[in-house]
Parts: structure tokens; sequence; C-alpha cells
């Protein structure tokens, strides 16, 4: 990252220089997010004049004005450049229709050197990312593209479409399209600085970018230039009190009127026990909820065999074990002998009980006289990532004739983005009787065993190597050619080239190499590697620097994904109908997608710990179509349309998708529209070739003590020791899994449809009014589901199916799940993906105090979110897009007119109904304070809804300087805890809480044209 900071140190200057000049506002004026039909020349720059011919997004005919059959919610330039926005998910995510994907605080989620954008919470690769109307190259395997790529600085309009489309653009339309259409007419230099900084100070980041353009050939052709360069700074989860400690929820105790959600988290005093809190006290005392950290601290713990158990310890070592020691077992009760359990380490490095049962498993817990049972990686993890970005696109248009014309679009992206996790943690490590470091008390405890030759195993966290450190390195290229040629004055054509490449790089650093520990822990016999020493992981910092070069294991994996891509479409009209001309298009595509994955040999080998073990994936598909579209008015009031698509693919054979719509206009304010559409998704590269990739899942055991519909006897038969099974309890809330793609799917299919009314009454108060509203359904059937590692346990443990049963992998001595291996199928019929709901849109705009008001306000109502049967409308889940809100809105109110453009944007979200993935762990609901038992009444069912308030004032001081300031989260809000969110990172559901993530922000833009 070196050139990085260079590069850093030379713009930021440059940047915070441009943003303390005044500028103006250049982009095309426009409400906000408005629904199509409300497009016009004086809200988006969009001419809609007689003769003019328009393609809106959801259909390739050529129309004589802007109108759509299914919605569309558009948001033009002005927005874009008001949000101080550099990358144009976190606008897109404001919208009710979007659930976020992978954005900035994206540390742990897979993929995170990508930013995506999820229609209707579908998922990423249901939603198809249009540039210009045309089909942007997938970025990865898995068939998502980043829209960090897209010049946000060239940004017209942004155009989302609700509904399948795949009979207009082929496969992934599932959910619907994204068309963001560009400026491709510019004249003049335009320079542009901007920078941003939250009130805490952080999360500093800022942007330059300059764009020129000019006509040539008496007007017949014009060049446009755009150059951008963007920095974000990294924010550890250790700089907020919310995400300092990791998988741990606190509530206050004797704080007066502080509820457990509504405090600033800060953890000044943690005790153990309810009957550990004084009468009094000066200070906030916090309780733990949520036990918090990991069972894998940097001092290791040693796992007691139920069949080879540890004895008499109190006897050999009654320094450590003894009788009056201070609750040794942290029970909450002093004295006793220490004779059986887990063992772990002091501070000095001495044996010691290992404390890991009730409030005990606190993260904060000093090490101390006694092995702390969880260590806190929070503080390591990044909340924010870093990140860099260049971006130069070219975008070029020549007429050669009247008839006939080229326009020309490519660009070049280069992003780094990096990820920081706490050191490798390493579990079920054997190690030999005769290992050469084992301390003497340790030596003592193990020959205490019935069988003291036997292995034993240890848990331990690297932390010597320091955190694993992930860096991403992407470089994307794509160049399409666009040739357009008029048959004569009712009929043209295209041909369209196109090619993309994308190579990803990623290498990480703290990773262990297995081999080396084995070797190293074996006291390096014959044939091990080069450099072997005995290593010592008994206890915290036991590494040597001789050591840690043995062990120690940095990896490169590289990516390499591309796109051809070649197209040809005509479109005209045949002849009148009474409501106007016959509206033709027909055309033929072919694809081809080639995607590569090249993973380090240790990675290939399973030999390391701490970044997740991989295969390489090769593989391609590619797919030849034909489709064709008609749009008809009958009748002066009424229009129909119809389209269809066959798709050929090397993967899945034929494919018919198909689309029936309707317009009825029967007053002229008032249209009713519907739409039906049939689509479908041919399964990616990675989807069909992945092969065996790790992954460490969240699990339930079904065989926990606390599951009390257990089997004891098929549970003991699948390999948990009949000693262990009267308290048998995982001791991690993740498993390892190794996940294998399926070329067997078949393809997913959709039944999207529509309908709403568009009311457009003209003068309303003095202004100009547009309201909409749309219910849509969309079905999703066949779809490809990762069946992970809980399915296959249920499928087993529940179903007794023995093909599940083989593919779960448990510790002969411990009995804890070890791997499992999992896979992707086509969901069973009744297992559909099902979503409805209602958007309602209102634009108005007023002529007020010598400039124009506008009101622009989207609303969505999800009525089902339904997934094999269960609806998850309202509901919280861990992970990345884990919420969907039953009601989302987005209002955006300001007033303009040549000099001043002041707005204010709110954005709600309701929070939704929590969902413990893991409610049977002891630990996840809060105390009573009394008794130590859990209260399920004193913490709330529900996430707090997002409040987000935004403001924007731009002035532009002459005609060719403006001045833009924005705060955004004006209230200054954070991320609450939740108990969903301790399965995700930093203790909240961070993806639906990402604009709070560092509370309120400000950002400077000025801008220089001539």
């Amino acid at each position: 990252m070196k050139n990085i900071t260079i590069l850093k140190a030379g713009v930021a200057p440059i940047a915070l220089g441009l943003a303390l000049v005044s500028a103006p506002a250049f982009a095309q004026v426009t409400t906000g997010a408005t629904d199509a039909d409300d497009l016009q020349s004086d809200a988006s720059g969009v001419a809609d004049t007689p003769g003019s011919a328009i393609v809106v997004t959801g259909s390739r005919i050529a129309r004589p004005n802007i109108e759509a059959p299914s919605p569309v919610t558009v948001v033009g330039a002005e927005q874009v450049e008001l949000t101080g926005t550099t990358t144009v998910e976190s606008l897109l995510n404001e919208l009710p229709q979007v659930i976020p994907g992978n954005t900035r605080v994206s540390n742990n989620a897979g993929g995170e050197n990508f930013s995506t954008i999820d229609l209707r919470g579908l998922g990423p690769g249901r939603t198809l990312i249009l540039l210009d109307g045309e089909r942007l190259p997938a970025s990865t395997t898995t068939g998502v593209t980043d829209v960090s790529q897209i010049p946000t600085g060239l940004i017209e309009r942004v155009e989302v479409v609700t509904g399948g489309a795949s009979a207009v653009y082929g496969s992934d339309a599932i959910a619907g399209v994204i068309n963001f259409i560009l400026k491709d007419d510019f004249e003049g230099v335009e320079l542009t600085g901007q920078t941003s900084i939250s009130e805490d100070g952080t999360g500093f980041g800022f942007n330059v970018s300059g764009l020129v353009g000019g006509n040539f050939a008496d007007g017949r052709g014009n060049m446009t230039l755009y150059g951008s360069y963007t920095d974000r700074d990294a924010v550890s989860q250790a700089r907020y009190d919310y995400s300092r400690v990791s998988a741990a929820i606190y509530l206050p105790y004797d704080t007066g009127n502080c509820g457990p959600i509504d405090c600033q988290y800060g953890v000044p005093f943690v005790v153990d026990h309810p009957s550990d809190i004084p009468a009094s006290t000066g200070s906030l005392i916090y309780i733990p909820v949520v036990g918090g950290g990991s069972a894998t601290p940097p001092w290791g713990w040693i796992a007691n065999s139920p069949s080879n158990p540890f004895r008499n310890l109190g006897t050999l070592l009654p320094a450590t074990f003894g009788a009056g020691r201070t609750d040794t077992n942290c029970d909450g009760v002093a004295g006793g002998a220490y004779n059986t359990g887990n063992l772990s380490f002091n501070d000095n490095g001495a044996l010691a009980p290992r404390n890991a049962s009730g409030l005990c498993n606190i993260p904060l817990r000093d090490q101390g006289l006694y092995g702390s049972s969880r260590y806190n990686y929070g503080p390591l993890n990044y909340l924010v990532t870093p990140y860099d970005r260049l971006t130069v696109t070219l975008n070029g248009r020549y007429e050669f004739s009247d008839t006939t014309r080229v326009k020309l679009y490519t660009t070049y992206t280069n992003a780094n983005q990096q990820v920081n996790l706490a050191p490798t943690p390493a579990t079920g490590i054997t190690v030999p009787a005769n290992s050469p470091l084992i301390p003497a008390d340790l030596r003592t405890a193990l020959n205490s065993r019935p069988n003291p030759n036997a292995p034993f195993t240890i848990n331990r966290r690297f932390f010597e190597t320091g955190p694993r450190i992930g860096d991403f390195t992407t470089d994307a290229k794509t160049v399409r050619a666009i040739l357009e040629h008029d048959l004569n004055d009712n009929w043209s054509m295209n041909v369209v080239g196109s090619f993309g490449r994308v190579d990803n790089k990623s290498r990480n650093q703290g990773n262990i190499r297995r081999s080396a520990v084995d070797q190293g822990l074996a006291g390096c016999p014959a044939g091990s590697g080069p450099g072997c020493v005995p290593i010592n992981i008994f206890g915290a910092n036991t590494l040597t620097p001789a050591m840690l070069s043995f062990v120690a294991l940095n990896t490169t994996d590289t990516e390499v994904f591309e796109q051809v891509r070649l197209a040809t479409n005509i479109t005209g009209s045949l002849f009148e109908l009474p409501g106007g001309p016959l509206g033709v298009a027909v055309g033929a595509e072919y694809r081809k997608d080639t995607g590569s994955t090249f993973v380090d040999d240790a990675k290939r080998t399973g030999d390391i710990i701490g970044f997740n073990a991989q295969n390489d994936i090769q593989g391609s598909i590619n797919v030849k179509e034909v489709y064709g579209e008609v749009r008809a008015p009958i009748l002066p009031f009424v229009t129909v349309g119809a389209g269809a698509r066959y798709s050929d693919y090397s993967s899945v054979g034929g494919l018919f998708n198909w689309k029936a719509e309707a317009e009825i206009t029967p007053a002229s304010w008032v249209k009713l529209r519907g739409s039906y559409n049939r689509a479908a998704r041919a399964p990616n590269v990675f989807e069909l070739f992945q092969n065996g990739n790790q992954g460490f899942p969240s699990y339930t055991d079904p065989c926990n003590a606390t599951n009390t519909g257990r089997d004891t006897a098929f549970c003991i038969a699948q390999g948990v020791p009949a000693a262990a099974i009267p308290g048998f309890q995982q001791v991690n809330s993740q498993v390892q899994a190794f996940a294998f793609g399926n070329p067997n799917l078949s393809e997913e299919k959709a039944e999207t449809y529509t309908g709403g009314i568009v009311l457009t009454p003209g003068d309303v108060l003095g202004g100009r009014l547009t309201f909409t509203a749309d219910y849509y359904h969309i079905t999703l059937m066949n779809r490809v589901a990762a069946q992970g590692a809980q399915f296959f346990l249920s499928q087993c443990y529940t179903g007794r199916q023995a093909d599940a049963c083989a593919r779960i992998v448990r510790d002969p001595n411990t009995g804890q799940v070890f791997s499992v291996n999992t896979t992707v199928v086509n969901a069973a019929p009744g297992n559909d993906f099902i979503t409805s709901g209602v958007d309602v849109g209102l634009d108005y705009t007023h002529e007020l105090l010598g400039g124009q008001l506008y009101i622009s306000d989207v609303f969505t109502w999800v009525d089902k979110f339904s997934i094999s049967g269960t609806d998850f409308v309202d509901t919280a889940f861990s992970g990345v897009g884990g919420v969907t809100p039953e009601f989302a809105n987005t209002l955006t109110t300001g007033w303009r007119n040549d000099v001043i453009t002041a707005q204010v944007r709110y954005v709600w979200k309701r929070g939704g109904r929590q969902n413990f993935p893991g409610a049977d762990l002891d630990g996840l609901y809060p105390y009573d304070l009394q008794t130590g038992d859990s209260n399920y009444a004193d913490f709330p069912d529900r996430i707090p809804d997002l409040h987000l308030v935004n403001l924007s004032l731009r002035w532009k001081a002459t005609d060719n300087f403006e001045f833009t300031a924005i705060v955004n989260n004006l209230l200054d809000k954070y991320p609450p805890q939740t108990t969903t969110g301790i399965f995700e990172q930093a203790n909240t559901n961070i993806s639906f809480y990402d604009p709070y993530a560092l509370g309120r922000n400000y950002t400077v833009q000025a801008r220089v044209r001539f």
C-alpha cells in the first residue's frame, strides 16, 4: 500500500484546495427519485419533443415520448452530486426497493473488493446492470457486477426498473435492471475536488476528477475524457464503543433512564457475575448479556478428553488447582478443588483452569491468575475498509453521414481494498505427548491421564503473526463499440460489440502453514520443511522469531473473468394503428463468459490456517439468443405490448422468456399500467464449477445438551463420545465447511407481474404533481440455493439422511463438529422465493420565491418476503443484506434557483424483528441482575428503525464556480447493538446501519468549469 500512501499525500491537498473554492452546478436538474413518466426536459435533461425517439429502460422500441408500462424509478445527476457519493451504491442503497449489498463496511463478508446492488433482496446476481442500455460485463465468476467501476462524474441519470426483464435483456434480470446512462456530448473542461470526514475525525476520504470534452468535424463528432481518483481511510472497530468488544452486548447497570439500546456503549468496568456488583458505584457498570469474543484466545486452551481425562490436579498442582482457590470454575462460588475440565494458561505462562461458563465468557476479563476463555478480536477488525480507485473513461461518437454513426465507450478501473481481521485462530491442533517444548506443569497434567502417551488437542490464536490482512486489487477494462444506421425514416439498426476483462488479485498475510505447525510440534522429524525448529504454542507470546518464520505463510490468488458480447438490433414501425404506429424490435445476441481462479498452492492443498482454503476454478459458458418485441397502440387510449427471447446455453440448454404488458389512459391525467414477465437466470461459472472452498458459517449442533429434542443414541453413533453426552456443548459458534459447485444445475425461473396507476393532474395548488402507485409480485422458482452446514446437520439429525450424515466430520476425541461438505442445488418445488409489495411515488414542483420548490417521495411496503413457505418480511437476520424492512421511505425536498440549491433528504426504514440463529446458545438473552437467569423481556424483539437525515447546500458563485456543502447523518446516530448483530460484525446489523457507522459526517465539494 506504499504507492497508495504516496499518491494520497500528493492528491489530498489538491482535493482540499478545490473544495475551498466556490463553484456552480452543471448537472442537469432533477427532482430526485421519480417515475419515468415524470421525466421531462425541465426535470432530467431528457428532451421530450415532437419527432424525437426515446428508448426507455425495459424496452428496445423507440417511442415518441417517455412512458413505461413497468415501474421505473429515476435518480438524476443532481442527486448523485448533492449526496457527495463517490460510489453509486451508497446512493442507491437509500432507495426503498434496494437491500444493501457489499459496501464500505463489508470487512468479512466475502467479495469485499466489490460493491453490489440488490433489488428487492433477491440477491445482487439477480439484478442486471446496464450501461447506456447495454449489458455491463460481470466482475467475477459469481456473476455480480461491481458498480463502483461506474464513473460517477459521467452519470446523467440512473433508471431502476422493477420486475423481470429477461425477454428484453436476457439472463439475470429477475428482480429488475439498473441502467446507468452517461453523458456523451460534453464540451469544455470541468474539474471537481471533494473531501469528507466524520465529526469524530474518522473516515477521511477525498476525490478528484476531471472531465474534458469537445466536438470536432463541424459538430459531427465528440470525444469526452473523464478521470477520477478516490481514496478512503480505514476505521477500526476499536474506534467506536458499539463495536469495540467483539460479539458482545452490554446492558448498563444503575444508569438512571439509560435503556439497553439507547446508551453509548462504553465499557469502563465489567463484572463477572451479578453477585459481584457493588452496592453503589461512582461509575457505570456494564453487564454482558451475550458472552462475547472468541473461544480461541492467544494463550490457548486444551480440551479435556472425556475418554482420557486429567486427574487429581488439585493434588498434583495445588498452587493453581487446589482447594481454596477463588471461583476457579467461574460458577460464582469460591473454594473447591479443580480436578476436571479444560485447561488454559495464565499471564505468567503457567497452566491454569479454563474459565468458560456463564457470565465469565467476557472478552475484557484479564487473563490474570486463570486462563480466561474469551478473546476480544474486535479492535483489530476494520469497521470501514480502506479503499482507493483510479478510473479513466473515454466516450466518443462520430456521424459518418446523416444515417450512419458510431459510438465508442472505453473504461479502465484500478481499485485497491484491504480487509483486516484479528490474528489467525487455530482449533483442533493435535499435539504429540512427546512434543519437546511442553512446559513442566502441563507435562504433569498430561501424565495424570489414564493414557499419558496419547496426543492431545489445543486451540490457540497465533497472535504473534499479527492481524490477517487481505489486499485486493482489481483491474477492470471494458471496450464497447456501437455502429448505428438508419435504414429509412421508420427503421434503424445497430451492431454492438463489447469486451470486458477483470483481473482480481488477492494477497493474504498472517496465515499459518498447517504442516509447519505439525512438524514443529513433533520436534522436526525427518522430512520436515527447510528452517524447521521446534515450536512452543503453550501460552501467550511463546513463538520466537525463528519459530514464527517457519510457520508464517503469505499467499497470492488470482482471478480472471472475461465476457465477449456481440449483438444486433433492428427497430422501427410497421404501420399505423388507431393509437399510433405499431412498434417492433428484433435482434440477436451472442455472449461468452470465461472465468478462472488460480489459488496459492498452500490454499489448494489445504496447508493453511487463517484465510480460507480454496481450489482452482475454471469454466466457460456461452449463449446464443434471438428476441422480438412489439408495441401496439390499438386505440388512442390503449397500448399493448409483448416480447419473447429464446436462449441456447451451453450449460442448461434452451430457455424461453416472454412478457406481456398493457397501458390504458382513460383520461389525459390518468394511466393504468400492468406487465407480466417470465424470466430466467442461468447458473454462473462459480455455481457450476466451485471446487471445495473453505468457509466458517455459524451453526447450532443438534447434539448440544441444551437441545431438549436431541437423540442421544444417534449423537453417540455419529461420533459424540458417550462420556461427553451429559453436558456436551459446541465450543465455537462457527464450523469449518467446504463448498462445492454443481455442474448439473438447471436454470432459475421467475414469474413477475406488476400493476399500477399514474396520475398527472397538472396544476395542484399552483404546482405540478405526479403520483404513482404500483403493485409488484415476483416468484423465483427452481432457485439455485447454497445449502449450508446447518442444512446438512438438520438433514442428518432430523431427516436421518445418510448422504447428509456422510458430509459431517466430528473430532473423534471431543465429538465437536470438525467440518461439513456443502453444495448448491436447485430448490425443490414448494421452496420458491416470493416477494411482493407496493411502491408509491410522488413528485411535486412549485414555483416559489423566485425559484422552485421540489418534493420527491418514494415509499415501499413489502407485503411478502417468503422463502420455502416461511415469510421473513419485517425480519432482521445476521449477515450482509440481513434486514428486510416491511416499510421504507425516501423523501427528498428542496428549493433551488439559478444560484442556490438547498435540500433535505430523509430516509426511513423500519427495523425488523430479530431472528435468533443461535437461540439455544448460553448467554444469548439478558440476565436478571439478581438471579443471573435469562430475562427474555429485557431485550427488544425489534432492531431500531433507521432515521437518516442528510442536508445539502450548493452555491453557484459565478458561471464558472460552484461550491457544495453536505452534512450526512445530521442527527448524529450510531448503530445500536443488536442480538442478531453479534453474528455479523461490529455487534450490529452493519449493512442496514451503514449510514450510521461513523456518526455525523461532512463533505465539501468544489467544481470549476471553463
